[in-house]
């Protein structure tokens, strides 16, 4: 046998060592997958809870009259279930959105268009945050944070994809 080829015997130490870096590393990878999981989970309840309690609270209960005018094309009364329908999307799918990998692809688009049109509004209209905090300043409130919300949702909802689109989770795996 050529002399590079010759199997070389190893140290019973060395394979038991080599074994228990090999299951460390398992079980880190298997932790942070773990941890990876949970906040995106947590993050998907979240977000469903921020959506839903935020336009029922900065809507006054649909009876705010103020986030209409400021944005009559996004939040009007069907811009606002529209938005309770997407909150209730997010918590439908956060014990399951493992299964639906694109649907996370999906909710990071719907973010990230709500984020555009925050930033268009706050480079056109934000000389008119005065006076709609004194007009109801839950909607000042609203109009001053709500795209930095969705903008934090829309990278969650990319990460969570990126992490669930190559995934070995099938949904017999899901419990």
């Amino acid at each position: 046998m050529p002399r590079g080829l010759q199997r070389r015997e190893r140290d019973p130490a060395e394979v038991v060592k080599a074994m228990k870096i090999r299951q460390v590393n398992n079980m880190t990878q298997q932790r942070r997958q773990a941890v990876s999981h949970s906040v995106i989970q947590k993050g998907l309840v979240a977000a469903g809870i921020i959506n839903i309690g935020g336009v029922l609270l900065f809507s006054k209960g649909f009876s705010n009259d103020a986030l209409t005018q400021a944005d009559p094309v996004l939040f009007s009364t069907f811009g606002l279930l529209s938005i309770i329908l997407w909150g209730a999307a997010y918590l439908a799918v956060s014990g399951s959105y493992r299964q639906v990998p694109w649907i996370m692809a999906v909710f990071a688009v719907e973010k990230l268009l709500y984020t555009l049109a925050w930033s268009h509004w706050m480079v056109n209209f934000s000389h008119d945050l005065p006076a709609l905090y004194q007009q109801d300043w839950l909607a000042g409130a609203f109009f001053s944070i709500y795209g930095l919300n969705d903008a934090l949702f829309m990278l969650l909802f990319f990460y969570a994809f990126i992490k669930t689109r190559h995934s070995d989770v099938r949904p017999s795996q899901i419990t």
